[in-house]
């Protein structure tokens, strides 16, 4: 009786020695995995921002563009209206 119970002291402990060693191999493929997948989603996220970057860099671009556009338009507007009140002697004909 006394070598059944070593024999499944025995068994038992080599089966809780192989489930530990095989819980602390699942784990670090588990960590691997998790790590590589970290990795990816890093570059990934520093792609993004670099490309968020450009982006924005060149929306400011436009956005000057634009305001030196209207800027230049407004002038020109100004400048054609002042030609027309004194080409048509309008502010005289107001006071008139």
């Amino acid at each position: 009786m006394a070598d059944l119970v070593a024999t499944v002291s025995i068994i038992s402990s080599v089966s809780s020695i192989i489930l530990a060693i095989f819980a602390i191999w699942f784990s670090r493929k588990v960590e691997e995995r998790l790590k590589k997948n970290f990795l990816r989603l890093k570059e990934v996220m520093d792609n993004n921002h670099d490309r968020t970057k450009m982006v924005l860099n060149n929306i400011d671009q436009e956005a000057d563009a634009i305001k030196m556009t209207v800027y230049n338009s407004q002038a020109e507007l100004r400048q054609t209206l002042e030609e027309i009140i004194e080409e048509c002697d309008i502010s005289r004909n107001k006071k008139e």
